[in-house]
């Protein structure tokens, strides 16, 4: 079963409310629902969709002023979303994958701009 945080974290970290997917039933717990949130650091503009319950996390990235896309990850099975900061003026979240013998980590930063880093471990 994959791992988020709450609804409250990620509204702290998201900085906005989300858009629900399912709003007829006020008794759908949030984590098997389909939020997306939209924001911006000033610099690039920001679209994630997460569904918790199916571990699926698409992250768009758009330059503000050009309106290219900077990155998109749009991935089926992260098992672990983590917040690594949640500050003013920093904010940042660790993704990670299990596949076969590899451990993979997205280091995605939000705040003060966009980064993004990605890693593989062996887990043998």
């Amino acid at each position: 079963m994959p791992v988020f945080p709450d609804e409250t974290d990620l509204l702290s970290l998201f900085e906005c409310e989300p858009r629900l997917y399912d709003t007829s039933s006020k008794d759908l717990p949030f984590y098997y629902n389909q939020a997306t949130y939209q924001f911006s650091n000033g610099e690039e503009d920001f679209l994630i969709v997460l569904s918790p319950s199916y571990g699926e996390v698409k992250i768009q990235v758009i330059c503000r002023k050009s309106n290219r896309l900077i990155s998109l990850l749009d991935l089926k099975q992260v098992q672990k979303l983590e917040i690594t900061a949640d500050e003013k003026e920093r904010s940042s979240m660790l993704l990670t994958r299990f596949h076969e013998d590899l451990e993979q980590t997205i280091e995605i930063g939000f705040k003060p701009f966009f980064k993004q880093v990605f890693k593989e471990h062996l887990i043998r």
